[in-house]
């Protein structure tokens, strides 16, 4: 795929993010059972399951990209159902509600809470402790990723070319820590 030179809007972005690499689309092919995005309507949530959906498509195999949230957001919800996800309304941190999802072979877990967190720091420990202990817990034959953050590391500048594993962890509040 050719790279514009400029991106010119938010739709125009959301459509190059959906666009699937060839070793995507590989991969997808090979892989064994459908796939559960927790936490699908947050921040890069939406771009992962219309990628993944994408990617589902243009390999031509019959699986299922199975989107989990709470859905506070109704457009997020329509827009993932529209590409042909599956959504399925969940708090993760009501184990009842997380015992009652389907089991799948394939789990991303992309819940957390990160922004907002001054004065609720209790509810964004509880989301970034309970709610993957209790999807572990529950999915705990299936193959997870989880997808964390950066944030753990100190500021880098661009000229640096980021952060490695040798760098010390300096987290900065409660969300990182």
């Amino acid at each position: 795929m050719k790279w514009p030179d400029r991106i010119g809007n938010v739709e125009m972005l959301e459509e190059l993010l959906a666009v699937p690499p060839e070793t995507l689309v590989e991969a997808v092919k090979r892989l064994d059972g459908d796939i559960m995005i927790l936490g699908i309507a947050g921040k890069m949530g939406v771009s992962m399951g219309r990628l993944a959906m994408n990617a589902i498509r243009e390999a031509g195999v019959k699986k299922k990209v199975i989107g989990v949230s709470r859905f506070s957001n109704a457009d997020d919800r329509a827009k993932l159902e529209e590409w042909g996800i599956e959504t399925l309304p969940c708090d993760l941190l009501e184990r009842a509600q997380v015992e009652a999802l389907p089991k799948v072979k394939n789990v991303v877990f992309m819940a957390g809470r990160k922004f907002g967190t001054e004065g609720s720091e209790a509810l964004t420990w509880a989301m970034n402790t309970l709610a993957p202990s209790y999807a572990a817990e529950h999915f705990r034959e299936s193959r997870i990723v989880a997808f964390s953050t950066g944030c753990v590391y100190p500021l880098a500048t661009v000229g640096q070319g980021g952060c490695t594993e040798e760098v010390v962890p300096a987290p900065v509040g409660d969300y990182s820590q």
